[in-house]
């Protein structure tokens, strides 16, 4: 297969479905196909897969269809390696009630895939999905300013508003070395906010030109993953953007974390080694090159 591929993951069940509408739309902005993968105990054929898969609807017409069997979590990510997947595009879990949960394969997945992660709430459905509105926390570390330029590469093929969300650290957070301060006057923003944003709307700049990408940037201060899940309701937020360095074991990745498990809309998951996204990068037909 030539084409680059965006993975999808459907485990038969109709929460699943709520990925491809995602899907389709990131497909569009890339030029990439879709390719949907089911794993089970026996291999299908595609008329039979399409029929038990689409629970009969016509939104997998335009989709190619792969039937595996084994572990899913391992099929999964063996398929994402096969095709050089782009993306893999899932479900955050298949439970018919809402849960601030993510099932075991989607946690194997997002630790181990060789390429972004998208998860998408099933509570979002089969309706049409649009790419109008990006967020992008950033804390001031290298490891979310590894985000920065795949969110703006993103945002600007998609016409999309770029909102640029600075979440102050707690007081005494460790900083990593390299890192773009938060505002010294944090209770009293208008201090020293003009030129704090100035200089931070510089440094977006140098990243890629901005003239066709509207760009908001904003300050919260308090617990970052609620500040983040706040923001992307506040303002109808379509995609999260999140940097990750790796470490999922505990006491690591808490605010991707709960994030995930309670983001009502698609979260992308970029891998990052601290400067720049790793294999995880998102590969599209960039607008933005790096030097």
């Amino acid at each position: 297969m030539n084409e680059p591929v965006i993975l999808v993951p459907l485990d038969g069940t109709e929460q699943a479905l709520a990925a491809v509408p995602v899907a389709k739309v990131l497909s569009q902005i890339g030029h990439m196909t879709v390719r949907a993968l089911h794993v089970s105990d026996e291999k299908l054929r595609e008329t039979e897969l399409r029929d038990r898969l689409a629970h009969g609807t016509p939104i997998l017409d335009d989709v190619s269809l792969e039937s595996r069997t084994g572990a899913p979590a391992a099929e999964i990510l063996r398929a994402a390696r096969e095709l050089n997947s782009r993306l893999v595009v899932m479900c955050r879990h298949s439970r018919p009630q809402r849960a601030e949960v993510m099932g075991r394969t989607v946690t194997d997945v997002i630790r181990e895939a060789p390429c972004p992660v998208v998860l998408v709430p099933p509570e979002r459905g089969t309706v049409v999905w649009r790419l109008q509105h990006v967020l992008v926390p950033h804390d001031g570390t290298p490891t979310t300013s590894a985000a920065l330029l795949p969110a703006i590469d993103l945002a600007s093929q998609a016409e999309a508003e770029l909102h640029v969300a600075h979440v102050a650290q707690a007081k005494g957070a460790p900083e990593e070395p390299g890192a773009f301060t938060t505002p010294r006057y944090i209770d009293h923003p208008q201090y020293d906010w003009p030129s704090w944003s100035n200089e931070f709307a510089k440094r977006l700049a140098s990243l890629c030109p901005l003239d066709h990408v509207r760009v908001r940037i904003s300050l919260a201060r308090g617990e970052p993953a609620m500040e983040i899940l706040r923001l992307s309701e506040q303002q109808s937020t379509d995609l999260i953007v999140l940097a990750w360095r790796g470490r999922w074991d505990i006491p690591h990745a808490r605010v991707l974390k709960k994030v995930l498990r309670a983001a009502t809309c698609p979260v992308l998951i970029l891998r990052t080694s601290g400067t720049e996204p790793e294999g995880a990068r998102l590969e599209l037909a960039s607008t933005c090159r790096p030097d």
